[in-house]
């Protein structure tokens, strides 16, 4: 059993200063809230979890044994193939202490683990809890309405008024005797949790100072009798003989286990995915079917330029926002898993990135493959992958910039608003609703920093450069039906391809880059 005590500004471990990084090898948090991945099994959670402490792409006879005493212990073993979102509230709180336990950690934090629960199932979580302490374990929980019968299963409290001081620190046996030693009788068959919560908030007059004064803010060991061991020191001080794996090794299983859930989860979860597919493929039918056909003609090459550019605002506001949308909903989890080191933060960035890589590739071109035909742009192969590539880079730094934005700011409607922020401006200084040479010369020179620019002038180099032959026209005179003519006519006649490609791809590694640093400073 361990006992922690604040001090000087330092944190203690049974007199002795904590060594973090090994103490946060030894400890596990469960939030108050069950965070679980809804679309995994109760035996798929197990045996992820334990693939990540033992990290291993499979697991052997003996952690399959530990998961099955495990759920044993808990009462799960009847719901091994039932969905966590399918769980009651008591049994998702099981099985968040069934996942941490894999861990065997020494140190386990509880935030009110009786919390919505029933009474049947409130009593079941505390006498479970009480049989870990039982094991060796240190359990530390926050509870804020305790029956009698479980405040008796506590060993020590630490009960604070609501200004946040200690008002009672010792056995929970000794709390009826500590409040009548100061003249506070608790009624017969009275609650002593229910009372002594009363009385720190004023019922019976204001005791809480002459509390606090009482038991000295909680260093007073008065009321209790527990003794510090030594020997848990030298085990949360001791540096465990067992080799780790090497780092590389370590990456490499921590991705590939992390890959494989993400995999299993969006196969039960595709309503995103569906989105991510149909919302572009809707998008790309409507722009096809009012601009249909038009990319073959001279007399319309300025109607096809905004249909470019409106493709191009497409992808860069699908891109920003899905991702916006999707990482706010996996970060709570994955801060509670980082935290009680399932895995490092490189690994699930990594994750992130390569997992979603694909489903952006498809998005954009399912939209670009169906617009590239229905309006009738040039059937030359190199020109396609041109276009389509300038779409990828453009689609993936706005992505980058969801992302960001999503880390930087947890609440949705604040994301929209600054993620609308960011592009909205930046539309002016994309060179086509407003020519480069009409804009004002305090601002031309937005136009060699931005990235729409730059992705614009590359899309339409691929649709009208490299020497294009003249579009068939049906007036007498036809100006826009010279590509020469038209590019120039937006102010892009210089083919920078390659460096807007490289340019675009600079600035999404600096976002990427950016965002694994705010996301290590948010977690840490």
């Amino acid at each position: 059993m361990y006992y922690y005590y604040f001090a000087g500004g330092e944190i203690n471990i049974n007199g002795r200063s904590r060594n973090r990084k090994l103490f946060m090898k030894q400890l596990s948090y469960i939030m108050q809230d069950d965070h679980l991945q809804p679309n995994l099994t109760v035996a798929e959670s197990m045996e992820i979890a334990s693939k990540f402490k033992n990290c291993t792409l499979n697991l052997n006879i003996y952690h399959k044994i530990l998961i099955q005493r495990i759920l044993e212990n808990l009462k799960l073993c009847n719901k091994q193939n039932t969905l966590a979102a399918n769980l009651s509230g008591g049994e998702r709180r099981r099985l968040s202490i069934a996942i941490e336990l894999i861990r065997n950690p020494k140190v386990m934090f509880f935030d009110e683990p009786t919390t919505g629960l029933d009474v049947v199932s409130a009593n079941y979580v505390v006498s479970m809890l009480r049989d870990l302490a039982n094991s060796g374990k240190t359990i530390i929980c926050t509870i804020h309405q305790a029956s009698a019968s479980q405040l008796e299963m506590f060993n020590a409290l630490y009960i604070l008024s609501p200004s946040g001081q200690c008002i009672y620190r010792g056995k929970s046996s000794n709390l009826i005797s500590y409040l009548s030693s100061i003249g506070l009788q608790c009624p017969l068959h009275h609650n002593p949790a229910d009372y002594v919560i009363e009385v720190s908030s004023g019922e019976y007059g204001d005791h809480n100072e002459e509390l606090v004064k009482y038991i000295d803010n909680g260093k007073s060991n008065d009321w209790s009798k527990d003794k510090y061991i030594e020997d848990s020191v030298q085990m949360l001080n001791h540096h465990s003989n067992h080799s780790s794996p090497k780092h590389l090794s370590k990456f490499r299983n921590e991705l590939r286990i992390l890959i494989r859930r993400t995999l299993i989860i969006s196969s039960r979860d595709s309503d995103f995915i569906k989105l991510r597919v149909l919302v572009p493929l809707f998008m790309s039918f409507l722009f096809g079917s009012v601009y249909f056909n038009i990319g073959k003609s001279g007399s319309y090459t300025r109607d096809n330029v905004i249909m470019l550019y409106f493709s191009m605002m497409t992808i860069v506001y699908l891109s920003a926002y899905s991702m916006s949308i999707k990482f706010p909903m996996e970060l709570l989890l994955m801060r509670l898993e980082y935290f009680n080191q399932w895995y490092s933060l490189h690994s699930y960035y990594t994750c992130v990135t390569l997992t979603d890589l694909p489903l952006q590739i498809i998005s954009t071109g399912i939209f670009y493959i169906v617009i590239y035909l229905m309006t009738g742009q040039p059937f030359e192969l190199f020109r396609f992958l041109m276009v389509f590539l300038m779409l990828i880079v453009t689609g993936l730094m706005s992505q980058a910039t969801g992302m960001l934005v999503a880390i930087l700011f947890k609440n949705f409607l604040i994301n929209t608003i600054v993620i609308s922020s960011i592009i909205l401006p930046m539309t002016i200084f994309a060179g086509i609703m407003l020519r480069i040479n009409d804009t004002p010369k305090i601002y031309s020179w937005i136009y060699d920093i931005s990235v729409l620019k730059h992705s614009m002038q590359g899309i339409l180099h691929g649709i009208y450069g490299f020497k294009r032959s003249s579009l068939p026209c049906a007036e007498i005179y036809c100006h826009n039906g010279s590509p020469e003519l038209v590019l120039k006519d937006v102010n892009m006649s210089d083919n920078i391809f390659w460096t807007s490609i490289g340019y675009i791809t600079v600035i999404l590694l600096f976002l990427k880059i950016f965002t694994y640093i705010v996301l290590k400073y948010k977690l840490s």
